[in-house]
């Protein structure tokens, strides 16, 4: 491998592994720390981390004001909405399943680009929906049995209610694209997104608790290198490598955070559900797999606008 691609690909394998243990962090913090709270607490400090890193690396970048209700309404979004979902359903059901759904999210993007924008559905798009499909279905079924059915239903779904509003997300934030670098955009968005965290969080002072070291830890690991480091390191192999290869590797995050559930919170995983997220993330592979050829004929910018969760 040339030296030139070495560093790009040690970033976004760190990336990958960085995104798959969040949600370890989540459900271990999301036990004693409120869900709105958590995600309030974690996009502080990935603010201030992300505005120093804007400063350093793009001081003369401006921020336009008719811009400003497209950034709102994008950090709403992908924080406000985003990490409501996220972090409820991570509290209700196994970190391991919320992973598998939230991969299937560049499927879901495949078919609002269809529906919101007329992009041609070929049948091997089609073919990987319907494997994205089979593979959330298997999924989310597999865990509904048993003492706690009902609670991993409702987490399911919320999962589901965040791997949408990503997508939404993504569907706002595609114009700003063009006036702007992702980490600006990100920088901003995550600003506006935590300010509306705010009021969440206050309605949830009644359960407000003192936390362990441990806990505190995950949270830090959350806000410096989930949301800032990470988000930092997706975009520095973004540029390098493009979208297309950057994502076959981001396919790598439910296996990061399946294989460290079943050490670390000694989770379990029945043989449905491992064939569900197989067919997850084959189905994304494969739908990469046709990106990332096209963009090694094109520039390492090559769809360089489209993002992924934080």
């Amino acid at each position: 491998m040339k030296k030139s691609r070495l560093l790009p690909v040690l970033a976004i394998t760190l990336t990958a592994v960085i995104w798959g243990l969040s949600f370890l962090s989540i459900k271990i913090s999301v036990a004693v720390i409120p869900p709105m709270t958590l995600a309030l607490l974690r996009f502080i400090m990935a603010s201030v981390l992300l505005s120093l890193m804007i400063r350093i690396l793009e001081p003369g970048s401006k921020l336009k004001k008719e811009d400003i209700p497209a950034l709102s309404v994008a950090g709403i979004i992908g924080i406000t909405v985003y990490f409501f979902f996220e972090n409820n359903g991570v509290k209700m059901t196994t970190a391991s399943v919320a992973s598998m759904i939230i991969a299937a999210i560049p499927i879901l993007s495949l078919l609002a680009d269809y529906l919101f924008f007329k992009s041609p559905l070929s049948p091997y798009k089609i073919f990987c929906v319907l494997l994205s499909i089979i593979g959330v279905y298997l999924v989310v079924g597999a865990n509904l049995t048993g003492p706690h059915g009902r609670s991993n239903l409702m987490g399911n779904l919320m999962m589901m209610g965040a791997a949408l509003s990503w997508v939404a997300y993504g569907i706002f934030t595609r114009p700003l694209g063009k006036k702007y670098s992702q980490l600006y955009i990100v920088t901003y968005q995550t600003i506006f997104g935590t300010l509306c965290l705010v009021p969440f969080s206050l309605l949830e002072m009644g359960n407000w608790q003192p936390v362990s070291t441990v806990v505190m830890l995950n949270v830090a690991f959350l806000g410096v290198f989930c949301s800032a480091l990470g988000y930092y390191l997706y975009v520095y192999a973004l540029k390098s490598l493009g979208i297309g290869v950057v994502s076959l590797f981001i396919n790598l995050i439910p296996v990061v955070t399946v294989i460290s559930s079943y050490f670390i919170l000694k989770e379990t995983i029945s043989p449905a559900q491992m064939a569900g997220g197989a067919l997850i993330i084959v189905s994304v592979y494969l739908a990469s797999w046709r990106q990332a050829a096209g963009s090694r004929a094109a520039s390492p910018e090559a769809g360089s606008k489209k993002q992924a969760p934080v």
